[in-house]
């Protein structure tokens, strides 16, 4: 028993909790009483790797903030969201336009399921260890804008540049001002084939344009985007009036 302990002790400080569940289990279990040593060291250490991976998920969920946090792409309903099929969201679970710094676009009505689409985008990269931030438009708006304030700007680009995966989530046509389409093209840029971006927007990519009331930094922000992206759109029935749920966009 005082062995027990001692070695109880030493897991819990070096964090091995993984270990020291599986090594509880094995002390209650009569399955382990007749495996080797080394077999039982490896079940342990199966354990400890199990802890850490669940750990990291968990860490990077918290991180990444999402709108839907359980959202999964295995539960898209085909049937009643129009214009998906079922082989492009498969081969996009493949995450290969991730490695490759390409983006995605998800266009469709209000309450059509976008942000949830993204999320469960998000969650895929998530589970394989990838970061992922999430945000509002406005919100990224302006966190840029405070950021330039308080002369941290580019200290906030490159904190997000350390996601692999960027949700711009509600992507609107409002008129930016001459700061905010500069701070855009900016943080796109810097993210250009390195890092890739997961945009939604009820309204279609090329009246986005209009928004940034200067031609060519329109087409240096939104040519990186539209021309590097894979495009979905959403055509079917909101699936607010579905499940019964009320709200705004907020709650797409």
């Amino acid at each position: 028993m005082i062995t027990r302990q001692r070695v109880e002790t030493k897991l819990k400080t070096l964090k091995l909790t993984g270990m020291l569940a599986g090594l509880d289990n094995q002390l209650v279990s009569d399955g382990f009483e007749d495996m080797s040593f080394m077999d039982r060291l490896d079940n342990l250490l199966d354990q400890q790797v199990i802890s850490n991976r669940n750990k990291r998920i968990s860490s990077l969920q918290k991180q990444a903030n999402l709108r839907w946090p359980h959202a999964l792409l295995c539960d898209v309903d085909y049937t009643l969201q129009k214009g998906l099929k079922k082989q492009v969201i498969t081969n996009l679970a493949e995450l290969n336009w991730l490695e490759e710094g390409r983006h995605i676009t998800v266009t469709g009505a209000t309450g059509t399921g976008k942000t949830h689409l993204g999320c469960a985008f998000a969650n895929e990269a998530i589970l394989r260890g990838i970061p992922v931030k999430f945000y509002k438009f406005q919100n990224l708006l302006t966190e840029l804008i405070a950021a330039d304030q308080e002369n941290q700007l580019a200290k906030f680009r490159k904190r997000l540049s350390r996601f692999k995966l960027l949700i711009i989530d509600d992507w609107g046509i409002s008129m930016l001002s001459s700061a905010q389409r500069h701070m855009l093209y900016d943080l796109v840029e810097s993210r250009d084939k390195q890092c890739s971006m997961l945009i939604t927007s009820q309204y279609p990519a090329s009246d986005w344009y209009d928004a940034f009331g200067d031609e060519t930094i329109a087409e240096s922000v939104l040519d990186r985007i539209v021309h590097s992206s894979h495009k979905l759109n959403l055509t079917g029935v909101s699936m607010r009036k579905v499940n019964g749920v009320e709200g705004g966009n907020h709650e797409d």
